[in-house]
């Protein structure tokens, strides 16, 4: 069971309490995060997801993860990566960009999103081999262009947003 806090439409706390599936089959506000690893030469690092995995396998996504009850957005990827991908980072090496607002029938989230550069390469992460086969870094202009067509490789690749998104990361200085 994996709880999670439940908020308002103005992001405000509730009080309240429940499992990650009951939030989503109840279509109710939480918190997720997000982390955009952007490596020297400006590249965004997307991870494979299983094809076991129940919500989107087999595609590429960015590092992410549900914000549990009691913690920081910026705790909750603090954790994702070094879950994911191996990486133990200071939370102070994460730059917050913005917060994006997901809004559909199952998953109503706040999700924080913040940059991390990195002069690692792939050879240097280790994948959380249940959940993800696979890593690569793409060029943010690819990543635009294959969103434009609507690429159903990609977790994103039908939502405009995050070309909006990326155009922040590419004009963001740490």
């Amino acid at each position: 069971m994996e709880l999670l806090d439940i908020y308002d439409e103005n992001n405000k706390a509730t009080g309240q309490k429940l499992d990650r599936k009951e939030v989503h089959k109840l279509g109710l506000w939480h918190r997720e995060a997000v982390v955009i690893v952007i490596n020297k030469k400006n590249k965004i690092l997307l991870q494979k997801r299983s094809y076991k995995r129940h919500n989107y396998p087999g595609k590429w996504g960015l590092m992410a993860g549900h914000v549990k009850s009691g913690d920081t957005p910026k705790l909750t990827a603090v954790r994702e990566l070094k879950e994911e991908i191996g990486l133990s980072v200071n939370s102070k090496d994460l730059r917050f960009l913005e917060i994006y607002i997901k809004k559909d029938k199952t998953n109503k989230a706040f999700i924080y999103i913040y940059v991390l550069k990195t002069n690692k390469q792939i050879k240097d992460f280790t994948i959380q081999k249940e959940e993800l086969t696979k890593l690569k870094f793409y060029s943010i202009d690819s990543l635009i262009r294959r969103i434009k067509r609507k690429d159903n490789k990609l977790v994103f690749g039908k939502d405009p947003l995050h070309i909006e998104m990326f155009q922040l990361v590419k004009n963001f200085t740490i």
